[in-house]
């Protein structure tokens, strides 16, 4: 990891923990073992640090999105098996690449905080942790019930079941404490089961 790579790295895991007002430049420099003359050659200040921080999500979060166009159109075709169907809804956007990618947990865990104080991150926060996820399932379940797996006239109901659940079980074990590999599993279980239920039964 290079130096502004690790300087970012350091800076969202005490952002995310402390918020970004509580936390200097001299604490990320004293943390990274460098001196502040080496960060100011990297970065501009503190806010230039929160906003490449917020880039770089940004630039994931659109990498996942056009992912997500791509695989939405699978649930669609005819013929396709249940069992493909609910891994198609827990897709790797849901889960893998945004939800268990530890850059974007630590990114959500500082929205967290700094919703409260700056309007840009509060934006981001609601469009990725709320707004995207909602359309994104809409999207999905629309393509089930076109295809006759779902009954058509349920598809906005069964949406709202499946996010709400799906939204609280991020809180309780994804945004609740350490991001650990029990918490992920029982994260990744409880959706697994939900899916049996709903598609498999």
């Amino acid at each position: 990891m290079n130096t502004r790579d690790k300087i970012m790295d350091v800076a969202l895991h005490m952002f995310s923990e402390r918020g970004y007002e509580a936390v200097s430049i001299r604490d990320i420099c004293g943390e990274v073992g460098i001196k502040e003359s080496t960060l100011y050659y990297h970065f501009k200040n503190k806010k230039d640090i929160l906003d490449s921080l917020i880039k770089k999500f940004t630039s994931h979060i659109e990498g996942l999105l056009a992912h997500v166009d791509e695989i939405s159109e699978m649930p669609g075709k005819k013929g396709r098996k249940n069992e493909d169907i609910s891994l198609q809804v827990t897709d790797s956007y849901m889960i893998d690449s945004y939800l268990f990618d530890p850059f974007c947990n630590l990114m959500l865990r500082l929205m967290m905080i700094e919703q409260f104080h700056n309007e840009e991150i509060r934006a981001l926060y609601e469009k990725t942790l709320f707004t995207d996820p909602y359309e994104i399932q809409l999207n999905i379940f629309k393509k089930l019930g076109a295809a006759g797996i779902i009954p058509e006239k349920d598809v906005e109901w069964i949406v709202k079941e499946y996010y709400s659940y799906m939204t609280m079980l991020t809180f309780k074990y994804l945004l609740n404490g350490d991001l650990t590999e029990e918490r992920k599993k029982a994260y990744y279980d409880e959706v697994h089961n939900l899916m049996t239920r709903r598609f498999m039964a």
